[in-house]
């Protein structure tokens, strides 16, 4: 993501969601099946040409599936959520090269503009009586128009950052899809705190913003990790939640010099953590950032010296990995034919448009909406092809925050570190990107390291 990337209030939800990485749902499996990981089918390959008649099934018509596409396209800051549409693009071309799928190609009908969130409820409302569309894709910072998504039993992909993608006591969301389960704010794993300790860290600063209850809560989170992981071996020393968007950090920064701070963990936009990072500069504090979103590739060259050794975790496997996927291999070729320039939101686009094909596959050549509803909430460990970690969709639709019951057991993410305007593995085999740890375990524990790839490479 670039410097424009995230918008206020919710700036802070990758960070987040790394952190619940595999919560659950409320509603079970309707099917006694269950499969696991990416691309596994109830229809063989023959049947994916197969051409059923679908009279009544909305937005499918003789010769096409079709979709609509809501982003953030416009926000405060010029952010590239809109991106995400490219990254969709790219993956249905993939499918419609082939030959589509069941006799038809997949087609974007709708790009609508929800303003950072705040005409979801709007755009959800015209999109669902005026586009005639099998499915939505979302990439917004709020999911204001969710319930409805689930009364008209549309699914639903997105990048799943908004809260309001779990289910509610009132309305079952499983028919809202992402490359991770349902957010959790308050639940932080010990990837931070092991990182301090890793490091030697004892004097922690935390900052957020006042006036976003996400941001609150991320901050409120942390702090309490610190005290659950580290057992006393990295402090809070200073602790800031009450700043206002755009907040001059002067203040914040010379207290947490005075205090000797040596990491800072934030929940706050990419603008403010820069920002922050200059004032650090400018003032002598030498205190490393744990960047909560800033894997993009121009982002860190414009930015090398100012952020050199600062540490960000994607939710997704890197480029960097020796040697990469398969999955990551197609991706980073295939763009090539929507833009020269792809950012984390146009790979989750990807993630999120093969995840569809996906239910298609797994629903059969009389697919229905709800089949391939149905067919997703099967999945115990759908993985994208290894660019994801596990999703297990029949527990990924509950709320974390109200049931801690259906909290991560496991938080894995790659780590990487930025050195000479490059990133880096921190600590981690080249084929093996993602350091998997224990949530029940402290900060003194040794991580697994991973990869999720058919051959486990990449």
């Amino acid at each position: 993501m670039r410097v424009r990337k995230f918008v206020v209030s919710v700036a802070v939800l990758s960070l987040t969601a790394a952190a619940c990485a595999n919560s659950s749902s409320t509603t079970p499996a309707k099917s006694t099946k269950a499969p696991s990981g990416g691309s596994t089918t109830s229809a063989g390959a023959a049947d994916f040409n197969k051409h059923v008649a679908r009279p009544g099934v909305k937005g499918v018509t003789y010769k096409t599936i079709r979709v609509a596409v809501i982003t953030a396209k416009t926000n405060p800051i010029g952010g590239r959520y809109h991106e995400y549409i490219d990254g969709i693009k790219a993956y249905f071309k993939v499918i419609n090269d082939k030959g589509g799928i069941y006799g038809r190609t997949l087609e974007v009908v709708a790009d609508r503009d929800d303003f950072v969130g705040t005409l979801n409820v709007q755009m959800t409302t015209a999109s669902l009586a005026d586009d005639n569309a099998f499915a939505t894709f979302e990439a917004t910072q709020q999911l204001g128009g969710a319930d409805m998504l689930a009364k008209a039993g549309m699914p639903t992909f997105l990048w799943n950052i908004p809260a309001e993608s779990a289910s509610t006591p009132k309305s079952d969301h499983s028919n809202i899809f992402g490359s991770n389960p349902s957010i959790c704010f308050n639940c932080p794993g010990p990837l931070n705190q092991w990182l301090a300790v890793k490091n030697g860290f004892t004097k922690i600063g935390i900052i957020g913003y006042g006036v976003s209850a996400s941001s609150k809560l991320c901050a409120e989170g942390q702090r309490d990790a610190y005290k659950k992981y580290t057992h006393g071996k990295a402090e809070v020393v200073f602790f800031d939640e009450s700043l206002g968007f755009a907040a001059d950090v002067s203040a914040d920064v010379a207290a947490m010099k005075a205090k000797g701070v040596q990491y800072v963990n934030t929940c706050m936009d990419t603008n403010e953590v820069i920002k922050l990072q200059k004032e650090m500069k400018k003032q002598g504090l030498n205190a490393i950032q744990n960047l909560p979103n800033a894997y993009d590739h121009n982002f860190v060259r414009e930015n090398a010296t100012l952020f050199e050794g600062n540490f960000i975790e994607p939710l997704y496997a890197p480029w960097e990995t020796n040697p990469q996927s398969p999955a990551t291999i197609e991706y980073l070729d295939k763009i090539k034919a929507i833009t020269k320039d792809p950012v984390e939101l146009t790979q989750f686009g990807w993630i999120e448009a093969m995840q569809f094909v996906d239910g298609l596959k797994g629903a059969g050549p009389e697919f229905t909406q709800q089949k391939v509803i149905d067919y997703l909430n099967t999945l115990t460990a759908w993985n994208g092809q290894g660019l994801v970690p596990p999703v297990d969709f029949t527990t990924a639709h509950i709320n974390p925050q109200s049931h801690p019951e259906a909290r991560a057991k496991t938080q894995c993410q790659p780590i990487m570190q930025i050195k000479g305007g490059k990133f880096v593995l921190y600590e981690t085999p080249a084929d093996k990107p993602f350091t998997c740890f224990d949530t029940s375990k402290g900060s003194e524990q040794t991580p697994v390291y991973k990869s999720f790839a058919p051959g486990g490479v990449g």
